[in-house]
């Protein structure tokens, strides 16, 4: 086991000894590039945001911005190292600085990698950085590298909604087989429509459309089920364009997951996770934290077809976290969270 599997390890171990000391959950939105919308972002509940600005001066706008509004920024460093901006940047709200873009799609070496992160760290010591990949499964093995291993799939409309959570996990099992096990793994959900960019094949019609408010919202619990420990949602903008511009439907669908994600993000930062208390089979998944006196369960029907509720989750100790009023089956890619005092004992059912 290397230095950093250990300094992981030691980690863990801290925060499972005292909740408090949990990572921050990010919940970032890509494609900011404006200032004055950062306001908007942080109004829906995000705590920071990237950019495909790569101007020093622009960044540096933004980055006051987001100062302003108490949010970090994930920022590409190729531009500023080496100008005039390099010492100020130092003290931006960095979450991490963006290395490469699906190293993996564009058949990037481990070594040429390293160089870049090598790079970014002797310039930046106390900034953390992130590397996103294509896929969960990747030939060359990029697990290790980064501080933060992000991860994106975007499967709607043509792949099984599942294949998002999925993709989370083997990236997530694949960091565990690489002495990587205790860095954060970032999930990238699909907040885009196919339609407006360039298909694989240009001879076919083209294929794409806006996932919906149930679609967003399973997506982006279902990479928190399979070991996502922050969210990015692709992408703000369409056409170029603020989606609360000129998409304020869609929008306001992003924004009904991102505002429940928010007022969850306590229990995903400093809950304790535990033993679900129910007997889950599949296609149902679940995960339990416990937090300030009470357990919360998520649980996730991942099938395209209503399933039957374990009857332990309909007695009254259970409620669903919104208020809802509970039902004897779940919809297709349906999401609850259930919220049970600690100490009321419910018998195991299945």
């Amino acid at each position: 086991m290397n230095l950093k599997s250990i300094l992981g390890a030691v980690f863990i171990s801290a925060v499972a000894a005292n909740p408090a000391l949990a990572r921050p959950f990010p919940l970032c939105l890509y494609g900011v590039n404006n200032p004055s919308d950062v306001a908007i972002v942080k109004q829906a509940g995000f705590n920071c945001f990237q950019s495909y600005q790569k101007d020093p001066e622009k960044l540096a706008a933004l980055a006051r911005a987001a100062k302003k509004q108490g949010m970090q920024v994930v920022f590409y460093p190729d531009e500023i190292i080496g100008s005039s901006y390099e010492k100020k940047a130092q003290n931006w709200p960095v979450l991490a600085w963006y290395l490469v873009d699906e190293p993996d799609v564009a058949r990037w070496s481990r070594k040429r990698v390293t160089d870049k992160i090598n790079q970014t760290r002797q310039v930046f010591t106390h900034h953390a950085n992130a590397l996103v990949i294509g896929q969960g499964k990747t030939k060359i093995t990029y697990y290790d590298l980064p501080d933060n291993l992000m991860v994106d799939w975007y499967p709607v409309p043509h792949l099984p909604l599942t294949s998002f959570g999925d993709n989370v996990r083997w990236a997530k099992e694949s960091q565990q087989g690489h002495d990587a096990a205790g860095n954060p793994l970032w999930g990238v959900v699909q907040i885009f429509d196919w339609k407006e960019y360039k298909q694989h094949r240009a001879d076919h019609e083209r294929i794409g459309r806006f996932p919906t408010q149930e679609e967003i919202r399973f997506m982006s619990y279902d990479g928190i089920l399979n070991g996502a420990t922050g969210l990015f949602y692709f992408i703000f903008t369409s056409n170029g364009h603020p989606l609360p511009t000129v998409q304020p439907e869609w929008w306001s669908r992003v924004k009904a997951v991102s505002g429940e994600l928010s007022k969850l993000r306590p229990i995903l930062e400093k809950g304790r996770e535990i033993a679900p208390r129910v007997k889950i089979v599949a296609p149902l998944a679940a995960k339990t934290w416990a937090y300030k006196g009470y357990e919360y369960t998520l649980l996730l029907n991942r099938s395209a077809g209503p399933v039957e509720v374990p009857p332990v989750f309909l007695n009254k100790p259970y409620i669903l976290w919104d208020g809802s009023s509970k039902t004897t089956q779940m919809p297709a890619y349906g999401v609850w969270i259930l919220k049970k005092r600690q100490g009321k004992i419910c018998t195991m059912q299945n």
